[in-house]
């Protein structure tokens, strides 16, 4: 894990601070941006991020809205750790951590996967489906991962499963050969069973049909209600009325430049 000297980086320093007197907080981004570099074309820097800050503190869901291209999902990448961030700073609460929060944007790759395991939670529309891996086994990997019991961990992923409407003889298979709708609520098990404090939520319903997003987003409230920190992207209106506390709009950056100019 990176040693902030606060000192030297104020932004470390607010960070610290923020972290230290505002027990609810856990997550701040501040200033992001990423650029990425096509290499093929000459250099040309395509800019998906321009600048974005925000906090989102226990029992918060912030949508992020605004039209393609704006850097929704690639904002959630870089929250994640999928993405390194080209600029700016991404800290999320880390109890086990010195100063209470873990700097991903220059975290070791460990201390990235713990955080993971214990405290972040990501779902995408898409399951990464892994060979001859049972759908219940699938589910339930999270928490034993954590330790949970094998036997506890598989109830507790039958009981989400038979919420989310998987029919229970699926729950033994592999979930490839599984219709779209099927293995989106999969992969929503999956993110939800082990109930992660922080929740990063990238267009979960998009494949669903109006009584599923309806079970899924009762889920994602109760996560919420429970003390979750959640940032999602959601395709419907619907769903977002019924799950955010507020909305942090993007704007599609304006520029495309060669590698090393200024816009």
């Amino acid at each position: 894990m990176t040693d902030i000297n606060s000192s030297a980086n104020p932004t470390a320093h607010h960070a610290t601070r923020a972290f230290i007197e505002r027990a609810a907080l856990m997550l701040r981004a501040e200033n992001v941006r990423k650029t990425f570099t096509l290499h093929g074309q000459g250099g040309i820097g395509i800019e998906a991020l321009a600048g974005v800050s925000l906090d989102v503190e226990r029992g918060e869901c912030v949508v992020l809205v605004g039209p393609s291209g704006a850097g929704k999902s690639t904002l959630l990448r870089c929250l994640y750790g999928n993405y390194l961030a080209s600029g700016g700073s991404i800290a999320i609460r880390d109890d086990n951590a010195p100063l209470q929060h873990l700097d991903i944007t220059g975290a070791a790759p460990h201390d990235v996967l713990r955080l993971r395991r214990n405290v972040v939670g990501y779902v995408s529309q898409f399951l990464r489906v892994i060979p001859r891996v049972s759908t219940r086994d699938l589910v339930a990997a999270p928490l034993v991962a954590r330790g949970v019991a094998e036997d506890e961990a598989n109830t507790r992923a039958e009981t989400l499963l038979a919420r989310l409407n998987v029919p229970q003889r699926l729950w033994s298979l592999a979930p490839a050969t599984f219709s779209g709708g099927e293995q989106q609520r999969v992969n929503i098990a999956r993110g939800l069973i082990a109930r992660h404090r922080v929740l990063l939520l990238d267009e979960p319903t998009a494949s669903l049909d109006a009584e599923n997003r309806e079970v899924v987003s009762s889920l994602i409230v109760e996560a919420r209600e429970q003390g979750a920190a959640i940032v999602g992207v959601f395709h419907d209106e619907d769903t977002r009325e019924r799950v955010a506390t507020r909305r942090l709009p993007l704007a599609a950056p304006r520029t495309r430049t060669p590698l090393g100019v200024a816009a």
